[in-house]
């Protein structure tokens, strides 16, 4: 559930919500459905979408193994999943609990950082055709969370 609305709800169990407290929820009810409608062109579009990845993906990646490449885009398929999950919770600890923590030791050991953030950059250019400009904003911060975790330098101590 969205981390503020949950505040809400239990501050409403003192008392009336004020002018401030109102108006937050209102924002979040009236940014709803324009997240649910990218949740649902996300999961619609969602072959076209990789389709559109995996082809400029290839061609910029000749010399790497294509198991490597299916593997970036499996799990940056999962990962487009989880985030369009996460942006309709407005919740980005969720992301970070249910994916980030264990697909970050995957990703790391499998040494592919530049093709994850080919995917990446790829990905958000092709959710940039198939949403409104309103909605990527929405998921977009999502896609960095992801991308920040995964593909960050890992410092040996």
């Amino acid at each position: 559930m969205y981390p503020e609305l949950q505040a809400l709800i239990h501050e409403a169990e003192y008392s009336y919500l004020q002018g401030g407290d109102l108006e937050t929820l209102s924002n979040h009810v009236a940014t709803l459905g324009d997240k649910m409608s990218a949740y649902k062109v996300l999961r619609d579009e969602e072959l076209t979408i990789f389709q559109g990845v995996a082809d400029k993906l290839e061609n910029k990646f000749l010399d790497d193994s294509v198991k490597k490449l299916e593997n970036s885009l499996q799990h940056w398929l999962l990962i487009t999943r989880y985030c369009a999950m996460a942006m309709l919770l407005n919740n980005p600890e969720f992301l970070e609990r249910r994916l980030l923590e264990w697909l970050t030791d995957i990703v790391q050991v499998r040494e592919t950082r530049t093709i994850d953030e080919e995917v990446y950059s790829l990905l958000v250019g092709q959710v940039k055709k198939v949403l409104s400009e309103v909605q990527v904003t929405y998921l977009l911060p999502f896609l960095t969370q992801a991308k920040d975790h995964l593909v960050r330098d890992v410092v040996e101590v």
